[in-house]
């Protein structure tokens, strides 16, 4: 978290934070996300967080989004691409966001807003 946290006050002059407008923005925009967040968004239901359970579905999800998994060798990578694929989300403005303008948002996609011949 200290480490992101870091790398938003870098960027955040020159890309501001996410305000909780979920269309596509045409400029850069820094947003917050949370891979058990993402995992459940996408499962569509709370999933399990722990263990092998967790590599389990999470790789899962990612095969589902045909996301090339053969280098995600542990799950900090599975939640990083897990995170990536939340930010192509971002980009065709298919996110939900939680929270506020005061604390902040966490994003997650949003499968309700995909249309079926979209190859998500």
């Amino acid at each position: 978290m200290l480490c992101g946290e870091a790398l938003f006050r870098a960027l955040s002059s020159e890309y501001p934070l996410f305000d909780g407008n979920s269309r596509p923005k045409p400029d850069p925009t820094c947003f917050e996300t949370f891979p058990q967040a993402v995992a459940c968004a996408l499962a569509g239901k709370t999933v399990s967080a722990k263990g092998s359970e967790k590599r389990t579905v999470r790789r899962e999800l990612l095969e589902k989004f045909e996301v090339e998994l053969s280098e995600l060798r542990n799950i900090d990578w599975l939640d990083a691409a897990l995170c990536a694929l939340t930010a192509d989300f971002f980009a065709r403005g298919r996110v939900t966001a939680y929270g506020d303008a005061i604390t902040g948002f966490i994003v997650v996609p949003n499968l309700q807003q995909i249309p079926e011949d979209s190859g998500l």
